[in-house]
């Protein structure tokens, strides 16, 4: 057997897949002390602009002969529709950060999971099942613990949060209607140029002329981190794997990106979690298990108790 079969042999099992997906997770989850560090230092937009225009650098050179050969207008239209919806996405996201904790922000940002199907619906993809709408309300339980715990109303950093969790939803809708047989790797290119022109204007139009001060080492190696770590090699190890994995295992192993994202956010930011807030969170996470693999796992749970009992 060659080394390039076996190499492809190993990235198509099911446990290597599931082992990226767990990486994108725990990765991201980090990701959300990392970037409160870095909002506090430097304009939002600024931020984004940088971390993304490095991920087209890093992404372009990556798939530059794919890049090359897939020039068709569905694939520009799809990564402009990508990219337009990330900034959104990222933007809510990051601006929210600065304004509440990591935890809440990673947690308030995984409701898009449950906010898919109804999008979906929205978009003539097929009605809710009744356990997509029992997990809506779950997750509104979850939200209303979360806000009380703050205080009532909702903070403007945790409406941010659970708005980009719209932008989000989206994105997951845009492409399961118009991403089937385009190159996601291209695509996802030309998302990451939009992201970063968006960024780059926006930030030209209402942060003003920023002057960065001169880098250190640490600040190089963690913009370096974001974009190619966070950004390329997550999205490009989660795209291949959601296609070899059970959706039902692979969904609830992407959604631990909210508790690792409170777990570092404890070690790191040393962020208080009270009962309540915990009990919003296991509510917020509970609803997208149940959005995202409920019915799986119901009808795993009924032909386990169909099968005879052997002795």
């Amino acid at each position: 057997m060659s080394r390039d079969v076996a190499e492809v042999r190993l990235l198509d099992k099911p446990l290597v897949n599931k082992a990226f997906i767990l990486f994108a997770a725990l990765t991201w989850g980090i990701s959300f002390t990392t970037m409160k560090g870095l909002v506090s230092e430097m304009p939002v937009f600024y931020l984004l602009a940088v971390r993304y225009a490095m991920a087209t650098v890093v992404m372009a050179l990556w798939v530059r002969e794919r890049l090359l050969r897939e020039r068709g207008r569905r694939t520009m239209l799809l990564g402009l529709a990508l990219g337009a919806t990330g900034f959104g996405a990222y933007a809510t996201q990051t601006v929210g950060l600065s304004m509440t904790t990591p935890g809440k922000n990673a947690f308030l940002t995984a409701c898009y999971c449950v906010m898919v199907p109804f999008l979906s619906w929205a978009f003539g993809q097929g009605r809710p099942g009744a356990r997509h709408v029992l997990a809506a309300v779950v997750c509104v339980c979850g939200i209303g613990l979360v806000a009380a715990d703050g205080g009532l109303p909702l903070n403007r950093g945790d409406v941010l949060s659970l708005s980009c969790g719209v932008f989000y939803a989206s994105q997951f809708v845009i492409l399961s209607k118009w991403g089937a047989g385009v190159d996601a790797l291209v695509a996802t290119t030309w998302q990451f140029a939009v992201m970063a022109a968006c960024a780059a204007t926006t930030s030209w139009l209402f942060e003003g002329t920023y002057v960065p001060p001169m880098p250190t080492v640490s600040d190089v190696a963690t913009m370096l981190y974001l974009a190619i770590v966070c950004s390329c090699m997550c999205f490009g190890l989660l795209n291949h794997a959601m296609t070899r994995v059970d959706p039902a295992e692979g969904s609830i192993l992407s959604a631990l990106e909210a508790p690792f994202g409170v777990f570092n956010s404890v070690l790191v930011y040393h962020e208080l979690v009270t009962p309540r807030l915990l009990a919003g969170f296991a509510l917020i996470f509970c609803a997208v298990v149940m959005s995202e693999a409920g019915e799986e796992l119901l009808n795993r749970l009924r032909q386990s108790r169909t099968q005879p009992v052997t002795h």
